[in-house]
């Protein structure tokens, strides 16, 4: 494996320290204006690490924070992304992780590894309950109808695991080519839906026999 995925991974805990450490620090009366600049706080500590533990890394971070990824990372095994999410502990997160018709060009061919830092809050008392650190593929949930990765239907983005899932450590996708299947199985699923529930209704019998000429 890739000297710097290891290193990463190697990290978890230290960055799971760290981040909880920092939001722990935040008064009460400050929580409002913390939740709102989850990211900078974050964002700050996963750099401080990463620059004490790389001789030579470039960590670029955008100035939008609707940019992917919130930390990206450059050297010589590869380019690299940590995107930072939170979620109200309420709620099962339900945060955008990526889309299923633009994932391969636009993240797993573009990225050498993806990680996610999640960070659970009490949305009534504002106050930071935890921070999880993982694998992008960990985080992504499963839709057990068709053995594939969890998505939102009319749209095809990726979504996560719930909170139990997060909390006993479940992991849907434990390796890079069961998550590539869990992608293809749902993108031929959502497409078949589609087709069921739109397209098919919509069409005469002559149009039917033209579409049908597609598969043979």
């Amino acid at each position: 494996m890739n000297n710097t995925i290891l290193k990463i991974n190697s990290l978890k805990s230290k960055f799971e320290e760290k981040i909880t450490c920092a939001f722990s620090k935040i008064e009460l009366d400050n929580y409002q204006i913390a939740w709102k600049n989850t990211q900078d706080i974050t964002t700050k500590e996963v750099k401080r690490i990463l620059e004490n533990e790389f001789d030579s890394i470039d960590i670029t971070i955008p100035k939008s924070k609707s940019t992917y990824p919130d930390i990206k990372i450059e050297n010589e095994d590869g380019i690299f992304a940590i995107d930072i999410k939170s979620n109200e502990s309420q709620k099962n997160p339900w945060f955008d992780m990526a889309r299923l018709d633009t994932i391969f060009q636009e993240r797993i061919n573009k990225y050498d590894e993806e990680w996610e830092i999640v960070i659970k809050y009490d949305s009534e008392t504002k106050k930071f309950l935890d921070v999880y650190f993982l694998l992008f593929r960990e985080v992504v949930g499963i839709r057990d109808e068709c053995n594939g990765v969890k998505y939102r239907p009319y749209d095809g983005k990726i979504r996560p695991k719930s909170w139990k899932d997060f909390d006993n450590n479940v992991i849907y996708w434990k390796t890079k080519e069961e998550f590539l299947i869990g992608i293809k199985n749902s993108l031929k699923h959502r497409w078949k839906k589609n087709i069921e529930e739109h397209l098919i209704p919509k069409l005469n019998i002559d149009e039917k026999i033209e579409f049908r000429k597609l598969f043979e």
